[in-house]
């Protein structure tokens, strides 16, 4: 568990005047909490929120000029001590998983009460765990392995990965060296290598895991 600052600095980003004044207002009415700013997008404001240091930001998924997700990739980037907390009017997996590969640490419906988000608040701040408590435990457990083996996809090397594709297609190592104009040593070196990064003991393995990486 990490450990929680005495007062907990949120920033809010929301392009609906309304709803960021009512967070907003309502945030500093709780103990331990205080609003450090806010704004109407990330792209334009990066600076303030930067200067902000916030412990906690929380983003509509929506904004008028931009992807609330896409956007706070550079706030993972540049304030990777933050965590990030995804607002959306419209719940679904998908974009759960989608906030999560952006670095985010939790995502939730606009629809809650304000101590269900008080309560998200405090959860990211002391657990290092992606937070959704509207998703089905399945589902959520689905999404946290999907993005696990997407950043060990992420490791292979272009070489690596085509030749994850040719053991996928059951090309033997002797097609492969011919394939790609290499010897078979350095097929078996490459595959070798392969099964490390993934954390896969055998052939077979290989191919269920590029079948679930939808590869083949």
């Amino acid at each position: 568990m990490a450990i929680v600052p005495e007062i907990i600095k949120v920033f809010i980003v929301e392009d609906e005047n309304l709803v960021r004044d009512t967070l907003a207002q309502s945030l500093e009415l709780v103990d331990n909490i205080t609003v450090s700013g806010t704004a109407e997008d990330i792209t334009h404001n990066i600076n303030t929120i930067k200067s902000a240091q916030p412990d906690v930001l929380i983003v509509d998924v929506r904004l008028k000029n931009e992807n609330g997700i896409d956007a706070c990739k550079n706030i993972v980037k540049s304030l990777p001590h933050t965590r990030i907390i995804i607002l959306s009017g419209y719940f679904n997996e998908s974009l759960a998983a989608n906030a999560l590969a952006a670095g985010a640490s939790a995502f939730l419906s606009k629809s809650i009460a304000i101590s269900h988000l008080v309560a998200a608040i405090f959860h990211v701040m002391v657990h290092n765990s992606f937070y959704a408590p509207q998703l089905p435990d399945e589902v959520l457990e689905d999404i946290l392995v999907k993005n696990k083996t997407s950043k060990r996809m992420c490791a292979l090397s272009k070489r690596e990965n085509e030749i994850l594709l040719l053991i996928a297609r059951e090309y033997s190592t002797k097609e492969i060296a011919s394939m790609l104009g290499i010897s078979e040593k350095t097929v078996r070196n490459h595959k070798s290598n392969i099964m490390a990064k993934l954390g896969i003991t055998s052939h077979v393995g290989l191919i269920k895991y590029a079948y679930y990486m939808a590869m083949i």
